[in-house]
């Protein structure tokens, strides 16, 4: 039995997914890379791997 989404909810849902789709939009058009990225043992983060805003739009 699933429980029913808030209505309240529903519409913040819809912006946040509008968003989203407006921001990978955008890198598109750039031709922007998002960048993966991960810390080391030091707690200092660094790009681990660069990826394409089509690869992770084929993953969608």
């Amino acid at each position: 039995m699933s429980i029913p989404l808030d209505p309240e909810n529903d519409w913040k849902n819809k912006i946040a997914d509008q968003i989203l789709k407006d921001l990978l939009d955008i890198h598109k058009i750039q031709g922007n890379t998002i960048k993966k990225m991960k810390a080391d043992q030091n707690g200092v983060f660094y790009v681990e791997e660069e990826i394409s805003i089509d690869d992770v739009l084929k993953q969608f």
